[in-house]
């Protein structure tokens, strides 16, 4: 049977990009991951690609301000590509810092720093904890933490061209040695970057092109994929506290972009009863029609019968041929 390879299932369009604040500070030139602010509402801490400093910093979302600058102490970045909120064992607010870049998938073993968010914006330091893993099968490319807002829980999206996978670190790593993280599921290619929900209920991934709702903790179940607006290179996406929204940026992008999660409708009552699942169409069951699929099936199966056809139209060789039962 001939096999034909299709992409995924279309993507909900987005609508016209709706612009936050734009930046103007020459600090911000390559932002590559996000995340919120638990101590100062409407600030959104921000880090760099490779290249820069091991340095926070405190964007104030109404207008693109630099408001903070968080320097981590003894902490020379390699890779930053990733930043998310959590807490630490008392309950504290803390960010989690992934060196965790490996484009050649190489390294040994990649850190992830811990530092607590101050109390005050402006220019500070702070110590970090350092803690040192590796995966359970081999070095990865990765540019996404996800981080439990509850708990010192923490994943690691993988990135790789087709497909990437969700590893789970130790929710009590070590500050010695070399923590394992575990594989725990699959996503699709090319995700740079993802968030919690503040609220731990869901998580998001992006990729350059669409953004992935799920509900749950990772791996979670996929509940809708929304295209992001057209960018040179998206690697950053955080939820913004209180909305059903989330907030974008891009290398060579210098706008802040605001994205809508997902809509939940409620069924009306005058709709007609709900099919039975096996009985229901896939749009019914909350997946999309994949026409260059069925397409792509269909095309199989017309060839897998028309190749049929001819075999049983062809003269048998009664002299030479031969059958052999599969095995």
């Amino acid at each position: 049977m001939m096999l034909v390879l299709a992409p995924a299932g279309p993507a909900a369009a987005s609508t016209a990009p709706d612009v936050m604040c734009e930046f103007t500070d020459l600090r911000l030139s390559e932002i590559s991951g996000m995340a919120p602010s638990a101590l100062h509402p409407g600030v959104m801490w921000v880090h760099n690609d490779s290249g820069d400093n091991a340095k926070l910093y405190a964007l104030k979302l109404n207008d693109c301000s630099i408001v903070g600058e968080l320097s981590l102490q003894g902490v020379s970045a390699r890779d930053f590509e990733g930043l998310a909120a959590g807490v630490d064992l008392n309950g504290r607010p803390v960010l989690w810092v992934g060196d965790i870049g490996d484009n050649r998938d190489s390294w040994s073993d990649v850190s992830i720093y811990r530092i607590r968010e101050p109390k005050k914006l402006g220019n500070t330091s702070g110590q970090v904890k350092r803690y040192r893993f590796t995966y359970d099968d081999r070095p990865h490319n990765a540019e996404t933490i996800l981080a439990d807002p509850q708990s010192q829980q923490i994943w690691i999206v993988t990135k790789q061209l087709a497909s990437g996978s969700i590893y789970a670190l130790p929710k009590k790593m070590k500050k010695t040695g070399i923590n394992i993280a575990k594989k725990i599921g699959s996503t699709s290619g090319l995700i740079t970057d993802g968030a919690m929900k503040p609220d731990g209920t869901g998580f998001v991934l992006r990729d350059y092109f669409d953004s992935q709702f799920f509900n749950g903790r990772p791996a979670g179940e996929l509940v809708q994929e929304i295209e992001l607006p057209a960018q040179p290179q998206g690697e950053a996406i955080a939820w913004l506290p209180g909305e059903n929204a989330v907030v974008i940026a891009s290398e060579g992008d210098n706008r802040l972009l605001r994205e809508p999660g997902p809509r939940v409708v409620a069924p009306s009552r005058s709709q007609e009863p709900e099919l039975e699942p096996e009985q229901a169409p896939a749009a019914v069951q909350g997946q999309s029609i994949n026409y260059v699929t069925l397409l792509g099936v269909v095309s199989g199966s017309i060839v897998l019968v028309t190749g049929l056809i001819i075999t049983r139209k062809r003269p048998k060789n009664r002299t030479n041929g031969s059958t052999k039962k599969a095995e």
